[in-house]
């Protein structure tokens, strides 16, 4: 018969070891690769909240436009006086003109484009016609500016009677107003039928 000795009951501990430099770099690495990641991926989040933001403030400011245009007779050529927060008298002209061209910011033509039958941005602000375009300023309660280049047309459908108002609204840009650029949004469009 064996007997049990003291050291066969307790098996033999192993020395405890720690992590070597080099793992502990790795380590650091795959951290900081994955901070980064998340460090882009708030960075995107907050720029299109801030977009959408914008958004709703260029759909906001076109449903007003058509919704002041829609209030008019469709033979009226009264206009309606705007004030923008920083001040500034917009005057928004609701005569319609004959189809296809309408009065007001040209309506794009061409069946082959995207925007067809949209209001045309590639049309220069200054060449709009006269109270048909404004560039109206928004302002937050931070005291923060947006500037929207708010362009319409009004388009009559059948005299006395009928008449379709296009609105497009988007945030300016404050460097250059080419499409295209870093600061490009995509134009919120609106369509509405204006009827007695």
């Amino acid at each position: 018969m064996k007997r049990r000795t003291q050291h066969d009951s307790h098996p033999e501990k192993k020395p405890q070891q720690g992590m070597t430099l080099i793992e502990v770099l790795i380590a650091m690495l795959v951290m900081t690769v994955g901070m980064g990641g998340l460090l882009a991926l708030f960075m995107t989040a907050a720029t299109s909240t801030n977009r959408n933001s914008k958004d709703t403030s260029a759909t906001l400011l076109a449903q007003m436009v058509l919704e002041q245009i829609s209030a008019q007779h469709p033979d009226s050529t009264a206009t309606i006086n705007l004030t923008d927060c920083a001040g500034n008298a917009w005057t928004v002209a609701t005569a319609g003109g004959a189809s296809p061209a309408g009065a007001g910011a040209a309506v794009d033509q061409n069946s082959a484009s995207l925007s067809y039958g949209s209001i045309d941005q590639t049309q220069q602000y200054a060449a709009v016609s006269a109270n048909y375009a404004m560039q109206y300023t928004d302002c937050d309660t931070n005291g923060h500016q947006t500037v929207y280049d708010v362009r319409w047309n009004v388009m009559t459908i059948t005299a006395n009677s009928t008449r379709l108002i296009t609105v497009t609204a988007r945030q300016n840009n404050v460097t250059s107003n080419q499409l295209g650029n870093a600061r490009f949004a995509i134009p919120v469009t609106l369509r509405g039928i204006g009827a007695p």
